[in-house]
């Protein structure tokens, strides 16, 4: 694969822009540790030799507002080609830059893991306050839960047509209930009685969009390095998460 990643790159002239997801912060520092979103993401950047950036977006605002936050970081990027990779709500803003916000047509392909095109059900219970999360939270982060609800998907995608220039590809991700951690038991429960298989908090349906590359074994923060539960080799985890950022590329480049 590090072969074919070379012949690949030699031919292009692209810049990758990795954005992160609702409540997602692209580098926390904390007790003199950091903490990266994109969990081991450098090192493969730095294996590859691909350009990367990982913007900061608003914490609490809509696609809309994340998507505009960007945008001075692509006008800054002087790369023929752009990828976006987006990562959960980061996949919906990567379309949305690529709809609206690209007037040189210079992003070709879109990305998007674990990314709730359809919405997520865990959005809607939340703003109907059918979750343990206190009303005031709620409220601040209404702009961002809003814009991942099933009604808003669906209007987000009618005004967010598609372009025929730009590849989009998608991975989902799925975990049966009994190896789900407690954090996402119940909810990929209910997602499932819903939608059918999930990471906890997307579902498959929700997360195919353009040409579905894989269904990966996996829950809704393995897809980005943090598992929320201890190993087990029998059921895949760790999940292999570098694997995954690797596939990533070298799907976006060849």
């Amino acid at each position: 694969m590090q072969q074919k990643l070379v012949l690949c790159m030699m031919t292009h002239d692209v810049s990758f822009v990795f954005l992160h997801g609702f409540l997602g912060r692209a580098e926390t520092r904390f007790a003199g540790r950091t903490f990266e979103y994109f969990r081991g993401l450098r090192s493969v950047v730095a294996a590859t030799g691909i350009d990367a950036h990982v913007p900061q977006m608003p914490l609490i605002t809509g696609i809309e507002e994340r998507a505009e936050h960007v945008q001075p970081l692509l006008n800054e990027i002087t790369s023929a080609k752009v990828v976006l990779v987006g990562v959960s709500m980061g996949g919906l803003v990567a379309r949305a830059l690529a709809s609206r916000h690209d007037p040189e047509h210079r992003i070709t392909t879109v990305a998007t893991i674990a990314t709730p095109h359809r919405g997520s059900p865990q959005a809607d219970r939340t703003l109907a306050g059918n979750t343990r999360l206190p009303g005031y939270l709620v409220e601040q982060f209404r702009p961002a839960l809003h814009d991942l609800t099933v009604a808003e998907a669906r209007a987000f995608n009618a005004r967010t047509p598609d372009r025929d220039d730009v590849r989009y590809l998608s991975w989902a991700f799925a975990r049966d209930n009994n190896e789900m951690p407690g954090l996402f038991k119940k909810r990929q429960q209910r997602i499932f009685e819903l939608e059918g298989p999930n990471d906890g908090l997307v579902s498959v349906q929700s997360a195919s969009w353009g040409k579905l590359m894989e269904i990966e074994r996996a829950d809704h923060l393995e897809c980005i390095g943090w598992s929320p539960a201890f190993a087990k080799k029998e059921i895949a985890r760790p999940y292999d998460q570098q694997g995954l950022w690797r596939r990533v590329i070298a799907a976006c480049l060849c």
